[in-house]
Parts: C-alpha cells; structure tokens; sequence
C-alpha cells in the first residue's frame, strides 16, 4: 500500500514537472510564431489594399519627364511613403533611380497633390515631376518611368517625346 502511495506521488509530481517545463518552453515559442503570422498578415493586407495607376506621361524631349496618378486603392497613401518612394528613369541604355527632393535638384523628383492634408487619397490624382533626370537628353528615344512606394507596390509605363 505504502509503495503504490509513493510510486503515483512520484508519478503526479514528475507529470507537473514535465506539464509546467513544457509550458515554459512552448508556449512562448507559439505566441511569438502567431506574432510573426499576424505581422505577415498585415503587410501583405496593405499591399492588397494599395494600389495606383499611371494615367498619364510626358517630356518634351529635353531632361524634364511629368507623370500623373491616380489613387485606385482602398488606402490613402501618406506623403511621407511618397517622399521614401523610388522613381527610376531610363532613357536609351541609361538607368537611374531618383530619389524625393522638395527643391527639384537634379537627378531627383518632387510631387505636387491637389489636398494639403498630408495624404494621397482615394482617387485624387498626384503629379510626379522630375525636372532634370541628371542624364543625357531624352531627345527621341523612349522613356521608362517606375514609381515604387515603400511597400513595393510599382507602376512602370514606357512613353516617348511628346510633340
């Protein structure tokens, strides 16, 4: 009798042992894997609910290239992700990528939005300028435009001189 009391008294305190060793182990490695799937989840909602257009391209041959947009999404785009977007340019065989100045300096890009409320939103149009790409002419050849958000989300459109 005294045996089987201490045989399942065993028994019981290794069995607690081993629940709370798994508990301390387990769990915490569950809560940040379900951390991890949310944060996955998130981004990739984001992206599905970003998304714009390129409605309308035009140079006139020399350095300067004007691109409008058009907010088509379910998100309004906040201007700071415009300011850390990347625009590449490539005219011929050259290829640059220009990055958001507010002056216009060359090789980089500036935007000009109707609202003044520190957001691109649902379908207002934006306006990106780049006023000198920092390369050769454009003169006849063709011009590859990419806009790219911070997100990833893009929008290339090919385009030649205008007039």
């Amino acid at each position: 009798m005294a045996s089987e009391a201490i045989s399942s008294s065993i028994m019981i305190i290794g069995a607690v042992l081993g629940a709370a060793v798994l508990i301390t182990a387990i769990l915490p490695a569950i809560f940040s894997a379900g951390d991890t799937f949310g944060s996955v989840s998130s981004s990739a909602e984001q992206k599905l609910k970003t998304d714009f257009r390129i409605i309308n391209s035009y140079t006139a041959g020399d350095k300067t290239v004007q691109v409008w947009m058009k907010n088509v999404g379910s998100n309004r785009i906040s201007v700071y992700d415009i300011r850390n977007s990347d625009v590449f340019i490539g005219i011929g065989s050259e290829y640059k990528r220009l990055g958001y100045a507010s002056e216009g300096t060359a090789g980089t890009f500036t935007y000009t939005l109707a609202s003044d409320d520190g957001y691109w939103d649902i379908g207002e149009t934006i306006e990106i300028k780049v006023t000198d790409t920092g390369m050769s002419s454009i003169g006849t050849n063709s011009v590859l435009f990419t806009f790219s958000l911070p997100n990833s989300v893009r929008r290339s459109v090919t385009f030649s001189r205008t007039g």
